[in-house]
């Protein structure tokens, strides 16, 4: 039997601590206790967490700091003391399975790859060159807008390259695609904080699935189209910003739709009433919009990440998403396209939700078995 050990910080109320990221580990415990690895979650590095075979640290850990929020209100960079930390920690148990939950795929900390067993992402490169090369704000997509549109001033900044002696030390995880959606159409928030409340007691994640947002395939659509973006103008990152923003102005052109302010259900209903929604990149590559498009049985534009390798893979160009170009030029193109298919929506409605509902079946048992295999060897 394997003993890994999960830190997993935060408030127990916390709904993504409980039903989030680790939600897809909890569900399939049982199983994976059958299978020969033993999963514990620690809300702190005791003496017991440190005497697991194995041990998983996530990068949020050292940087979701009182520290570090204070200094994003002063806008100044935060710290992340990522190596400080893992030599330490490497002095008590060598074995660390580093998780980097940073949101795009350019943002890394290899800094940390000589005192770490293994190096795991939510999504990579496809070719792991690319992390030789120095981008733009530390992502492609970034890189690309400075380079095509200049909407920042140049300037330096760290960066730690992918050393080709640690390239075999790097394991893809799982996205945010594999949380439990809270059902917030069917359920009121007395019962999400009840279920968070049978977590802490219970620990019967399998019972509580029922609870997680279903699946919708309506076939009479009342609006064509769906979009709405934070623009997140006032921040001085430009380029990570650009895309949605000039997505934005497209669209705003082309559709000009209401764009008020909503609530979490009625945006919801509205997704679900939608024949397509678009998306584009926010801090990183892939957005909690897509899942939850997908779960209101709405077909998906988004931009061509045909660069990335990430699972659930629900970017699948043609078969469960439409792509379009990161020079948007042919947006409006696809957006025609797809209004003008029934079939093609239809199509693609239907394998994302497919794809996004064997997460929760052998197919994803078996993804979380192979995982625990790479992460042990």
């Amino acid at each position: 039997m394997i003993k890994i050990g999960i830190l997993n910080k935060g408030s127990n109320f916390n709904w993504g601590k409980n039903f989030g990221y680790w939600y897809f580990v909890k569900y399939f415990q049982n199983e994976l206790k059958e299978s020969g690895f033993d999963v514990e979650f620690y809300d702190s590095a005791n003496s017991k967490f440190y005497d697991s075979d194995l041990i998983i640290i996530n990068s949020r850990l050292f940087t979701d700091t009182a520290e570090n929020k204070i200094r994003k209100k002063l806008e100044l960079k935060k710290k992340n003391k990522y190596l400080e930390n893992i030599i330490k920690i490497s002095k008590l148990n060598q074995n660390i399975i580093w998780l980097d939950l940073t949101d795009s795929s350019g943002t890394t900390s290899f800094e940390v790859l000589p005192y770490v067993k293994k190096y795991v992402k939510k999504q990579f490169y496809k070719d792991k060159n690319l992390y030789r090369e120095k981008f733009f704000r530390g992502r492609y997509y970034a890189d690309f807008y400075q380079k095509e549109f200049h909407p920042e001033e140049d300037y330096n900044f760290d960066f730690c390259p992918l050393l080709k002696e640690y390239e075999n030390k790097l394991v893809l995880g799982w996205n945010i695609g594999v949380g439990n959606y809270f059902d917030i159409l069917n359920f009121n928030k007395f019962k999400k904080y009840q279920c968070i409340i049978n977590s802490l007691y219970k620990n019967n994640y399998k019972e509580l699935f029922k609870y997680t947002l279903g699946y919708y395939n309506n076939s009479i659509k009342s609006q064509d189209i769906f979009y709405r973006f934070n623009l997140r103008n006032n921040d001085k990152k430009k380029t990570i910003h650009f895309q949605r923003n000039e997505v934005n102005k497209i669209l705003t052109q082309r559709f000009n739709l209401p764009l008020e302010r909503l609530s979490h259900k009625s945006y919801l209903n509205q997704l679900r009433n939608s024949k397509i929604s678009i998306g584009a990149f926010g801090w990183g590559e892939i957005c909690y919009r897509e899942f939850e498009a997908i779960k209101m049985g709405t077909a998906i534009i988004f931009p061509n990440v045909d660069y990335l390798e990430t699972w659930p893979n629900i970017y699948q160009d043609n078969f469960s998403y439409l792509s379009y170009k990161l020079d948007f030029s042919d947006l409006l193109e696809k957006i025609e396209l797809l209004l003008d298919d029934n079939n093609l929506r239809a199509k693609i409605v239907e394998n994302s939700q497919s794809i996004c509902k064997n997460v929760y079946l052998n197919e994803g048992l078996s993804y979380l078995l192979n995982f625990f295999n790479k992460i042990s060897k």
